[in-house]
């Protein structure tokens, strides 16, 4: 049991620091009401990557994933672009958010606890 709350807790640590490092190169930015044919090619890029695919390569179980989705207001098919800024200040634009890296983290807890 110690041992399995320990890979749960080093699985979190290390999802924190990777989330928190690639959010000082890129915003992860994504389209609040995306169209759907513009998913759809955006899907087949490289810089656009689903939020579920991001939580889950840090060792989220589908449950979990879920929950940081929820946390942060997106689904787990939400595309985000990993890669750089999609525009500049959102303050006008409405189309584009980026993820609350503090929300994110605040619902870390919960989501180790869905994966256990």
């Amino acid at each position: 049991m110690f041992i399995r709350r320990m890979s749960t807790v080093a699985v979190g640590a290390a999802a924190v620091i990777a989330l928190s490092a690639a959010a000082a190169n890129a915003h992860f930015c994504y389209f609040t009401d995306p169209n759907p044919n513009g998913d759809a090619g955006r899907a087949g890029s490289n810089g656009f990557v689903s939020f579920g695919v991001i939580a889950a390569s840090e060792g989220f179980c589908p449950a979990g994933v879920l929950v940081l989705a929820d946390a942060v207001g997106v689904t787990p098919s939400t595309l985000i672009n990993a890669h750089g800024l999609m525009a500049g200040p959102t303050g006008g634009n409405k189309a584009i958010a980026h993820l609350d890296f503090a929300a994110l983290e605040a619902a870390f807890g919960d989501a180790l606890a869905a994966c256990e």
